[in-house]
């Protein structure tokens, strides 16, 4: 017998992704899996709070969220905030106007909670029962996790992400070899106290960069193409490909139909992020998942 359905908001520095499901024995039927991206983060990094444009386009999207999760029968929506929530002095008035608008409870996540829900939500579908990584760059923080399916060993955030990174460093694209040089100094140190995985222990990599990279490779035009999940991306080749993109201007990099006008800005930027990640921790590659925090925070809702 199958439970009600719930909906799982997960309300990112860039986008904003609703996972619809229910419990139906051991399993779980997923209704609909929904993104979009509202940029909630824009100046966040500079100004520390939410512009009222950006909680605007987050108000829209999360009231259509709640018409869609309620037309498919949903008995609870909830909606978690990850760092541009956490990090805006104004986040109250977000908060409220959620509530009041959307009829929906929406709260902060701490940069632990973040890393320790990706780390559940990366692993759905796969099979793995060694020990395993995550990381997960967002649009204002990048999350690391290591350990096993139900015991979790390790778990970190780090204040920089697609969005942080750009703004304030790649106001112009392409960036200068300079302006790519000083944001990749700023990663590596932000990424210091990192230390090397475990030889043998794979690594999954979810959020926006991952997939972008994976549809690329792949020559896919669909960021929610299911065969970008489960694709291994070589170090080598995620380098190459970080190269390629930040020699391009915003224009070259819209007319990419894997990116688009809404992630040309800050793509370069998650992919520097991801190469040195890559290097600090000595990892051949990565295997690209899609899922992440919606799907950990659903089977939470729903056990």
């Amino acid at each position: 017998m199958s439970s009600s359905p719930k909906a799982a908001i997960d309300l990112g520095t860039n986008t904003a992704l609703m996972i619809i499901g229910r419990r139906a024995g051991d399993r779980v039927d997923i209704l609909a899996d929904e993104h979009a991206i509202v940029r909630l983060g824009q100046g966040v990094d500079a100004l520390g709070q939410l512009s009222q444009e950006a909680m605007d386009r987050a108000c829209r999207q999360l009231a259509l969220y709640a018409e869609c999760a309620r037309a498919l029968g949903a008995s609870h929506i909830a909606a978690w905030g990850t760092s541009a929530l956490r990090d805006a002095a104004n986040r109250s008035v977000l908060i409220e106007r959620i509530a009041r608008e959307c009829r929906v409870e929406l709260e902060a996540l701490s940069g632990v909670e973040e890393a320790n829900l990706t780390f559940r939500g990366a692993a759905w579908g796969f099979d793995m029962a060694s020990p395993y990584a995550v990381v997960d760059i967002g649009g204002g923080s990048t999350e690391i996790a290591l350990g096993l399916p139900d015991q979790l060993k390790y778990s970190t955030s780090f204040d920089i992400g697609a969005v942080r990174l750009s703004e304030r460093f790649f106001l112009v694209l392409p960036p200068s070899d300079a302006q790519v040089e000083r944001a990749r100094a700023a990663v590596v140190q932000t990424l210091q106290p990192l230390p090397n995985l475990p030889k043998g222990v794979p690594l999954l990599g979810v959020a926006g960069t991952a997939i972008v990279l994976a549809a690329l490779d792949l020559q896919s035009g669909r960021f929610d193409d299911p065969t970008l999940n489960g694709h291994y991306l070589p170090a080598e080749r995620i380098d190459a490909l970080s190269r390629d993109l930040l020699a391009l201007d915003y224009e070259a990099l819209s007319s990419l139909q894997a990116i688009g006008p809404a992630r040309a800005d800050i793509i370069g930027a998650g992919t520097l992020i991801l190469r040195e990640f890559i290097k600090k921790c000595g990892c051949p590659g990565l295997v690209v998942s899609r899922r992440g925090i919606r799907y950990a925070l659903l089977e939470k809702m729903l056990s």
